[in-house]
């Protein structure tokens, strides 16, 4: 039994290849591995949740280049279930701002029911390069990304599809 947690384990908190691409402010790739649960458009912004199953690997990946204005650890949430989305946005989490010509994008890592533990690699004010390691939620849960400018992006995905970090183009400008 012992060995089958410590493999699961393995399994679970497994990294990713880094692949860092060159500097690119037009293309926006996938920040998680997991299923794309809706795509929501308000305010001229896309709003796409991402839920990390157990299966998935659980590291985030910075999504599109850029400089990192701001990261906020916000400990003052609940831990609903990450697959609500109208209720997990009230989750604990850690906001990422990233800021690059075509306006600012964020990145939430939303902890879930069973995770307390939200870890991330980057301070502000840095230029981060796509593909480059953003973070990791233990037992991961949800990752959400905000694109500003709806009007001028080109979505390349649709609700329910399966996503793998920079192996997936979300769109572009």
């Amino acid at each position: 039994m012992i060995l089958l947690l410590i493999l699961f384990l393995i399994f679970f908190y497994r990294k990713p290849l880094i692949q860092l691409l060159p500097y690119n402010e037009d293309v926006v790739y996938s920040p998680a591995y997991g299923t794309i649960m809706d795509i929501i458009y308000k305010d001229n912004t896309i709003h796409i949740p991402i839920f990390l199953s157990p299966f998935d690997i659980h590291y985030q990946i910075v999504p599109i280049g850029g400089i990192l204005t701001d990261v906020k650890y916000d400990n003052t949430g609940k831990f609903e279930l990450a697959y609500k989305v109208n209720k997990s946005s009230k989750n604990e989490k850690v906001i990422h701002t990233i800021l690059n010509k075509h306006g600012i994008f964020k990145i939430y890592q939303i902890a879930g029911t069973l995770v307390r533990r939200i870890t991330w690699y980057n301070n502000p004010i840095k230029k981060l390069i796509t593909g480059e390691l953003l973070g990791l939620i233990k037992f991961g849960s949800r990752v959400d990304i905000i694109i500003p400018n709806a009007n001028k992006f080109n979505i390349n995905v649709k609700k329910g599809d399966k996503v793998k970090g920079i192996n997936t183009i979300l769109g572009y400008y």
